[in-house]
């Protein structure tokens, strides 16, 4: 696969919720990169945070509108990263890299089920968004879709990009719906589209014969809701994309008189001071000591290691089945050391 595509950005325009939609377009169409800019698929963009440290983060694509082009949603997020950078800095004619593409859950994933219930968290509605509209085109084809239920968590709903685009293909769509879950305004009344709180189990029981669920959100969200699926829906497809980390544990006050946590690397004769906030994945990169990663949210499975002695904090994650897990295997970016020797391989 190729190093890096490079694209240049062709417009900008904002959605609600402090989105904006990026439309791109590759500069060299022959790269290996190029077949994998689907809709659904993610970009990992390297770009400089707003203190000016390069980063790669990843993005969904929501569309593609020609061969060369495709767009990706970026959420101002108020942190100083990447995606505020974005937001600030990218203009209509500038260039950015594109480290690589990937494609774990595309239409072609769901379009030939009988029916598929999405949930997303916030800015997870970038997955579902261009899943849906892959399918809407295929429906105007007249080629057969799935049923697809949309439950979209937010806070409010101002905050929820591309809405229209969504309760306009509810209404003449009698394959898709959508339900709006909101936590920070007041709603007076249940009505079809909008609701106040969270899914309930009786929201989720009631969608009854699932072939899949799709969920895109934060770990946290993603987490819960597959957790959720497999007690009410144990028989259902669980397909996962989330791109952040695990959140970062609470401050763990050490006692001066305990040495410091250490990370010790079979095979290569090291031993790092850890951080127990910090996950083996960035501790060996910011030591140089070389992994392969790519979506640091414990999608890909790119970062496997072994554990071989010692105990460490183990976030969920969403590549590995319970028997590697259970064989020691873990993701070194849903791994922290905890106040002792952490012994792994990679």
């Amino acid at each position: 696969m190729s190093t890096v595509l490079h694209a240049r950005c062709e417009q900008a325009h904002t959605e609600a919720g402090g989105v904006k939609v990026f439309t791109l377009r590759a500069q060299n169409v022959l790269s290996d990169l190029h077949p994998h800019l689907e809709p659904g698929a993610h970009v990992a963009i390297e770009y400089p945070d707003t203190r000016g440290i390069t980063q790669q983060r990843c993005y969904s694509i929501v569309r593609r509108p020609a061969h060369d082009t495709f767009e990706i949603a970026v959420r101002k997020t108020g942190n100083q990263g990447v995606s505020d950078s974005l937001h600030a800095s990218l203009n209509a004619g500038e260039t950015l890299a594109i480290k690589y593409a990937a494609s774990h859950i595309n239409v072609g994933t769901v379009a030939s089920l009988r029916r598929v219930l999405m949930l997303a968290g916030g800015i997870g509605i970038t997955l579902p968004i261009a899943l849906i509209r892959e399918l809407a085109k295929l429906a105007q084809q007249g080629q057969p879709v799935p049923r697809v239920d949309l439950c979209l968590c937010t806070k409010s709903i101002s905050a929820v990009p591309f809405l229209h685009e969504l309760l306009e293909l509810d209404l003449r769509s009698p394959w898709f719906s959508v339900r709006i879950f909101v936590t920070g305004d007041a709603i007076q009344s249940r009505t079809p589209h909008f609701h106040a709180g969270r899914p309930s189990d009786a929201d989720l029981v009631e969608l009854n014969q699932l072939d899949a669920v799709v969920i895109c959100g934060s770990h946290q969200f993603a987490s819960a809701q597959q957790a959720a699926m497999r007690r009410l829906h144990p028989g259902a497809k669980v397909l996962i994309e989330s791109f952040t980390p695990p959140a970062a544990a609470e401050p763990i006050v050490v006692d001066a008189a305990l040495a410091a946590p250490q990370l010790a690397i079979a095979g290569l004769d090291r031993t790092l001071r850890a951080d127990p906030r910090q996950s083996v994945l960035d501790l060996l990169e910011e030591h140089r000591i070389p992994i392969k990663s790519q979506c640091r949210s414990g999608i890909c499975g790119s970062c496997r290691i072994k554990i071989v002695d010692g105990e460490c904090r183990r976030e969920a994650d969403f590549a590995l089945s319970p028997g590697e897990q259970a064989e020691g295997y873990a993701l070194a970016c849903c791994t922290y050391p905890t106040l002792a020797t952490l012994t792994i391989a990679l």
